[in-house]
């Protein structure tokens, strides 16, 4: 018996959460954790610099760790039963405006790294060592950081393709057109932090 196709996608969704709150956990309580210890200190840079290039990392983290990918869990494990995520992608949706001030700050962040890596040696060495650990996946801070920013266009993907393939009388049908659209608005909203950029 072959899955039903929403099935793999709402599995997708899941596996793709799952991956990404471990790329959330890795800038917050690793990255901007570290770096803040040692900015307190006073070995590296102003702990208002650490603060700027994270932005609301945390806020970000937090929400996905605690709220969303737990929701997304349960329901797919409860899926024989209740085939349906649109309800709990409807919840996501206002948290998601977070984004916009992440991502309108984003070419700031970037430019802060670089400047205070030139300034500050420290700084420059504590990003380095962090950044040869098996976790980071020989990726540097920037490209982690690059994450939060696509995130939002990828639920819009796959909810898009989602939505494609529910058959017409699943009743899932209503709250996950309902969610693509508040999902597409604040996709909306994300882009125009980035053109303001």
């Amino acid at each position: 018996m072959q899955e039903p196709e929403e099935k793999k996608i709402a599995l997708e969704l899941l596996e793709t959460e799952q991956a990404y709150v471990n790329r959330l956990h890795l800038l917050d309580q690793v990255f901007y954790t570290e770096l803040m210890k040692e900015a307190k200190n006073g070995k590296t840079v102003p702990e208002e610099v650490v603060k700027m290039i994270f932005s609301n990392i945390s806020s970000i983290y937090q929400f996905h760790a605690k709220f969303f990918l737990p929701e997304l869990q349960k329901r797919m494990e409860d899926w024989s039963c209740n085939p349906r995520i649109g309800d709990v992608i409807q919840k996501l949706a206002p948290f998601l405006k977070m984004y916009g001030e992440y991502v309108k700050n984003f070419d700031k962040a970037v430019e802060l790294i670089t400047l205070w890596s030139e300034k500050s040696p420290p700084f420059q060495e504590l990003i380095a060592d962090i950044q040869k650990r098996k976790v980071c996946a020989n990726l540097t801070l920037q490209h982690h950081m690059l994450e939060p920013v696509q995130r939002i266009p990828r639920y819009e993907l796959l909810l898009k393709d989602y939505v494609r393939k529910l058959p017409p009388e699943s009743p899932d049908r209503e709250d996950a057109e309902k969610a693509l659209e508040m999902i597409f608005m604040v996709a909306k909203h994300s882009n125009a932090a980035i053109a303001e950029m």
